[in-house]
C-alpha cells in the first residue's frame, strides 16, 4: 500500500474514488457540500430520498456523479458531528478502508482527515489513518499453500490535508504511522507464528 498527502479541492480531483463525510442526520461535511454544488445537488437529493441517514460506518458508493472528475464517490456515515472523537474516527478509517477494497477502485482520495475530530490535530488525523488502514488491511498467511486474493485491490491512498502548509505534518505523519504499523505487524505475525506452529515433544 501506497500512501501520500496533498492539498487540493474535491471538484478538481481525478481520481478512481474519492471519500467524503457525511453527518448524522443527513448533513454533509464541507467537502461533501463542495462536491453536492458542482453535481447540482445531485447527492443532497439522493440523502432526501433516504439512501444514506449517516449514522456511523454506513457507506454508500456513488458512480459517475454528474460534474465530477472522478469515477466513484464513497460517503461514510461519520454520526453527529460534534461526537467525532479518537475511537469511533479510527472505527470508520477501518470500515471505509475495507468498503475501498472491495469496490474495485485501486487508488482514492481521503478527505476524511479533514473531518474535526474532538482535541486532535491534522498530525494525529493522518498518522491514525495510516495505522487504521494498515491493520485492517492485515492478514496472515505465510503457511496457506493459496493465498486469498482481492481482485483490484485498493494500492493508493492519498489523503487530503487542508493547507499546503500542513504537506510536511502530513508527511511526517505517514512515515511515523508506518513505522508503528510495522511494529504492530511485526508482534502480530510472532504471536500467531507462535500458535500456528505445532508444539514439539518435551
Amino acid at each position: 500500500m501506497e500512501f501520500s498527502v496533498k492539498s487540493g479541492s474535491p471538484e478538481k480531483q481525478r481520481s478512481a474514488c474519492i471519500v467524503v463525510g457525511v453527518f448524522e442526520p443527513r448533513r454533509l461535511s464541507p467537502v461533501a457540500e463542495q462536491l453536492d454544488k458542482i453535481s447540482d445537488g445531485y447527492i443532497s437529493s439522493l440523502l432526501r430520498r433516504g439512501d444514506l441517514e449517516g449514522k456511523p460506518g454506513q457507506m454508500l458508493l456513488l458512480h459517475q456523479v454528474p460534474g465530477v472528475l472522478s469515477e466513484r464517490v464513497l460517503l461514510v456515515g461519520c454520526g453527529k458531528e460534534r461526537e467525532l472523537g479518537e475511537r469511533q474516527y479510527k472505527e470508520i478509517i477501518q470500515k471505509t478502508i475495507s468498503t475501498l477494497n472491495e469496490t474495485g477502485s485501486m487508488e482514492a482520495v481521503c478527505f476524511l482527515t479533514e473531518l474535526h475530530v474532538k482535541g486532535r490535530d491534522t498530525y494525529w488525523k493522518v498518522r491514525q489513518a495510516v495505522e487504521a488502514t494498515k491493520d485492517g488491511l492485515y492478514t496472515f498467511d505465510q503457511f496457506k499453500s493459496s493465498k486469498p486474493e482481492t481482485r483490484r485491490p485498493l494500492r493508493k491512498l492519498v489523503f487530503n490535508v487542508p493547507t499546503r502548509r500542513e504537506l510536511n505534518l502530513g508527511e511526517k505523519a505517514i512515515a511515523h504511522g508506518l513505522a508503528v504499523a510495522s511494529g504492530v505487524k511485526a508482534s502480530k505475525d510472532l504471536a500467531t507464528c507462535h500458535q500456528t506452529l505445532p508444539t514439539q515433544p518435551t
